[in-house]
């Protein structure tokens, strides 16, 4: 069975658009209900969510890892735009499907 380690890695929050303390206890909350492991601001895992609460994406930008990820930037979801209703929804959608791929 795949160990599902994911961390939730934040940037300084200097200026958020989004409620980036309401989205990763929202995401957390779901992905454990479906038997993942999140920790926060860890790089001991198998899968970064970089949290950023504005374009710039310091959560990213400024971490030297290559451990797969989902990168959110205020609205943005890998790049996607996502209205903020559907934040939490398509963070755990990406990161279920990233941990599917690898159990084929």
């Amino acid at each position: 069975m795949l160990d599902k380690r994911a961390s939730i890695n934040f940037c300084g929050g200097c200026n958020p658009r989004i409620n980036r303390g309401k989205v990763a206890g929202e995401v957390k909350e779901l992905l454990t209900s479906y038997g993942y492991h999140i920790s926060f601001n860890s790089f001991d895992v198998n899968l970064i969510i970089y949290l950023s609460g504005c374009t710039s994406n310091c959560a990213q930008k400024y971490s030297k890892s290559d451990i797969p990820s989902v990168v959110v930037a205020a609205l943005t979801v890998d790049t996607v735009i996502v209205d903020e209703s559907g934040i939490v929804a398509e963070i755990v959608k990406r990161v279920r499907n990233y941990y599917e791929q690898l159990e084929k």
